[in-house]
This record gives C-alpha cells, sequence and structure tokens, in this order.
C-alpha cells in the first residue's frame, strides 16, 4: 500500500490543469451513473461544533477504484495550534478490495475543493455572457487554508483576466498574506463589504457559525459559495442560477441551500447539478446580468478521483513509501 503524507502532499502541489480534467472526467461518471455514493454520515460527540464525516465511494471510468475519506473538522483548534481539519483517505482496488493507497493530510481535501470550484469558473468564464476582456473583480472572504488555496487557483485560472482580488479575514494578517499571493492585483480590506461591493467572483471560504452577508451580490456576479453558510435569506434572494454538486447532500446541515429551502421554496427542481452545468448547455442562455450561485457539499468521487490521480504521480515518481 502506498502512504502518502502531506509533506509529500506539499512537494506535488496543485496542477490546476490536471485538477480541473481529473474533477470534469469525475462529472461524466455521473453522468453516466458509473458511480456509487452513499449520504455521507456525520459523526458528532462532545462540543456540538466539532464534527467526523465518513465519505466513501467507488468511481468508474478510468479510475475504476473505491474508498473512503475520513476527515475531521474540529473549529477550536486553530486555538490550540493545531489545524481545524485533518483527513485520511484510503483507496481500494476495485476488483478485489485490497487497499492500494492512504493519503494522510488535509491538503488532498483542500486541492480537490478548489479544483472543484476551478472547474465551475472555467464554465463560467466561457459562457456568452461573460465574453468580454475587462479585468474581473474578486472578493474572497476567509482566508485560512481553502482561502490560501483558492487564490492560488484563481491567480491560475483567470490569469491575465484578474482585475483586483480583495481579501478579508478576521485575521488581518491572514488577509494580506493572501493579498500578497496574488502580487499587485491583492488587497487586504478591513471590512467583507468592501472586498464584496461590486465583485464579479465572490468566493467565501469561512467557518463562520452565523449568516453575515446580508446585501445583494452584484449584477452578473458569480458566487462560489465554499462555506455553505455565510448569506442572509435576503441575500440570496436575487440569484438567478443555482447549482450544487448534490442537492441530497446539501440541502441538509443547515447549509444557505436548506435556509432557501424552508424558507424560499428553493427546491431541487429549480437547481442545475455541477454534472449538467458544465458539461450541458443550459447555462449558455444564463442573462449577462444574472446573478450564479455555485454552493457545493464535497463529493466524495471527487475526492477519490483526486486521490487516485495523486497516488498515480506518486508511484510514478517515488513519491511516499510502500507499506506492507
Amino acid at each position: 500500500m502506498r502512504y502518502i503524507n502531506e509533506q509529500q502532499l506539499q512537494s506535488i502541489g496543485a496542477d490546476w490543469d490536471q485538477l480541473a480534467s481529473t474533477i470534469t472526467e469525475a462529472l461524466r461518471c455521473m453522468i453516466a451513473s458509473d458511480y456509487v455514493q452513499p449520504l455521507k454520515p456525520y459523526l458528532r460527540f462532545k462540543h456540538p461544533s466539532n464534527r467526523i464525516i465518513a465519505m466513501p465511494a467507488y468511481i468508474g471510468g478510468p479510475f475504476d477504484i473505491a474508498g473512503m475519506k475520513w476527515i475531521a473538522s474540529f473549529p477550536n483548534n486553530p486555538a490550540l495550534g493545531l489545524p481545524r481539519a485533518h483527513s485520511v483517505v484510503v483507496l481500494n482496488d476495485a476488483d478485489t478490495g485490497v487497499p492500494v493507497a492512504m493519503i494522510n493530510g488535509p491538503l488532498l481535501s483542500i486541492v480537490r475543493t478548489a479544483a472543484v470550484s476551478a472547474v465551475m469558473l472555467r464554465k463560467w468564464l466561457t459562457l456568452p455572457a461573460q465574453r468580454h476582456d475587462r479585468p474581473l473583480n474578486v472578493c474572497l472572504i476567509g482566508c485560512g487554508p481553502i482561502g490560501q488555496w483558492h487564490a492560488r487557483m484563481l491567480r491560475s485560472v483567470l490569469g491575465s483576466r484578474l482585475g483586483r482580488l480583495t481579501a478579508f479575514d478576521l485575521s488581518q494578517e491572514r488577509a494580506q498574506a493572501i493579498a500578497s499571493l496574488v502580487g499587485d492585483a491583492g488587497h487586504a480590506a478591513a471590512d467583507w463589504r468592501e472586498a464584496y461591493r461590486d465583485a464579479d467572483i465572490v468566493v467565501t471560504c469561512t467557518v463562520s457559525g452565523s449568516r453575515y452577508i446580508d446585501a445583494a451580490p452584484a449584477a452578473g456576479s458569480l458566487l462560489l459559495h465554499v462555506s455553505l453558510r455565510d448569506y442572509a435569506p435576503a441575500a440570496l434572494g436575487s440569484v438567478d442560477t443555482i447549482i450544487v454538486d448534490d442537492w441530497e447532500e446539501v440541502c441538509r446541515e443547515n447549509t444557505d441551500i436548506e435556509l432557501m429551502h424552508r424558507h424560499a421554496g428553493w427546491s431541487q427542481a429549480n437547481a442545475l447539478t455541477l454534472a449538467e452545468a458544465v458539461l450541458g448547455d443550459r447555462l449558455n442562455s444564463a442573462p449577462a446580468d444574472g446573478r450564479m450561485l455555485f454552493s457545493p457539499m464535497g463529493m466524495a468521487i471527487f475526492d477519490i478521483a483526486v486521490a487516485s490521480s495523486i497516488t498515480k504521480h506518486a508511484t510514478l515518481h517515488g513519491i511516499g513509501i510502500d507499506l506492507e
């Protein structure tokens, strides 16, 4: 069994083109129903904000691999000098069930999350309503590890189309670190409203326990709603297009999608899946001034697909160790 740790994941880094291709191939497996993914359970004990989530899946196509991500999120860990999230991914041979790899480190989950956002962002950039040459301004709220890797992804995917990236975090130091990642385009805001105002792309990567965004987003904007619990209902009332990775997964656990389902009548019939959005043409008719919300709960098949790709790369380049 190939064992890969966090430091080795760091050495592999993130090839956003390759990662986006991996996620897109996983979406094709979804369209073909060539996957199995049970609804993930949440294990809670002691402090109610803590959780450990089991994410098992099988994905076919070019992957043909099974596995599970076991991810712990303990929000108070940073106060103890520990990362908030820890995760382990185990991969099993799809024919024999033999464990073939273990990846120990939260970076896989972080990079997968940013790669899914990259796939949605790339699709949005190709829509007829978005075919213009002007720079695009980004608001990034939440500057922890997921926010940091989203900044790297945004810099890579947008390239010369990145106008200004304005970052906000309760820690000004973290916001400034994000700003420095994108050079002259980066700016650290003192208030989320400053970052949010007139942004073409809004990325929320917080661990907020309460909804604080109470203003409608700018016309024509894309909301990459990674952290799921940031928007008051009044702010989402103007959203024209709703995209989710999986409705059953995301419409629970007090997400903004669930809140809008209960209080504003949002339903699965109103939403597109990411697979439909990326591989279909239903977004091509989106209006230029329409507001688009992408709210991903996190799909196990994406973790397994990315873990499979990383394992192949690691094995080819002699990264990690073989356990017996």
